[in-house]
């Protein structure tokens, strides 16, 4: 049985190292649509993202995370996944809605043969607060936001072995009872 999606999963590897090809806009919305397309609790759509392509800003991006944030830099782009959480009932899933949001982006840019890396911000520390709130600050984003991940976007510029389903430990997988 044909399964696409399962073959990009399959493919979908952490890519730390980029090409300096340039990503097409157009490229990029249909990528950034599937992360709206992203289901989140209770249907509020509190996920939203900023596109940052300036590679001196993503330098400094990078900078707001002490420790595995320079993995971003040569990316041709690197998307902030944000969540609304000022208003309680927004925020009570804010971890899930992003997560799920960056997880279809990843599966969106392994479509377009693209590398992308989920850099973690949530609970990490940067240069002098926390690594969400230099980032909130350098991107100006308002109140009432919480960076939860950076994906950073580009060419691949290292290949890496596809999963195969052996790879896959089924043992994992319960019906009805564990």
């Amino acid at each position: 049985m044909e399964n696409k999606l399962l073959e990009i999963a399959l493919r979908r590897r952490s890519v730390r190292k980029y090409k300096s090809t340039h990503i097409s806009d157009e490229v990029l919305d249909e990528i950034l649509k599937v992360g709206l397309s992203a289901p989140t609790s209770f249907g509020h759509k509190a996920v939203e993202f900023v596109v940052v392509r300036n590679q001196e800003m993503i330098r400094k991006i990078g900078a707001c995370k002490t420790m595995g944030g320079s993995q971003i830099n040569g990316a041709d782009a690197v998307i902030v996944t944000m969540v609304k959480t000022a208003n309680q009932r927004q925020a009570e899933f804010w971890i899930e809605d992003g997560a799920i949001a960056s997880a279809y982006l990843l599966l969106a840019i392994e479509q377009y043969g693209l590398g992308a890396c989920w850099v973690h911000i949530r609970n990490r520390m940067g240069q002098r607060k926390t690594s969400d709130e230099e980032i909130r600050t350098l991107l100006g984003v308002p109140n009432g936001f919480t960076v939860l991940n950076l994906i950073a976007i580009g060419e691949k510029g290292e290949e890496k072995r596809a999963y195969t389903e052996q790879d896959l430990d089924c043992s994992f997988i319960h019906h009805e009872q564990f």
